[in-house]
């Protein structure tokens, strides 16, 4: 799959008090990345999860390794792609790119959550549908 990419100025509300990225930040760039890409295939998650009875797509592990900073007016780029289909699960990973060298990577291993016909506040794991990876994919 080709990376989705989205390239940003860093601001100030992303750091700490020594203008370096704070590290949370880095998961919701992550979360924000993923939904986005899954939109520029033509899945708005908007549309989507009501379409597919989706409850989410809960994130069940995540990661990042820094390996350099990220500062105050920085243009960094993102890179995102689905990196496996697990069945009920599939793994997303990113790339943080400042000035061409790789700051940080990171994943998420997320869950296909439909609604459970058992449990009306409740979720239940289902298989990826085929039609979503092929689109993905494409």
């Amino acid at each position: 799959m080709t990376p989705y990419r989205e390239t940003f100025v860093v601001d100030f509300a992303d750091c700490d008090p020594a203008k370096i990225v704070f590290y949370p930040r880095y998961f919701e760039w992550f979360d924000r990345c993923c939904e986005r890409m899954f939109r520029s295939k033509g899945l708005p998650w908007t549309v989507m999860w009501p379409e597919r009875g989706l409850r989410g797509l809960p994130i069940v592990d995540a990661q990042a390794s820094f390996k350099g900073p990220s500062r105050f007016g920085d243009e960094i780029t993102i890179e995102a792609w689905v990196d496996e289909w697990r069945g009920k699960l599939f793994l997303c990973k990113y790339r943080v790119i400042n000035n061409g060298e790789t700051t940080a990577e990171g994943h998420e291993l997320r869950v296909w959550a439909r609604e459970d016909p058992d449990s009306p506040q409740g979720m239940k794991a289902e298989p990826v549908p085929r039609d979503i990876i092929d689109q993905m994919e494409s």
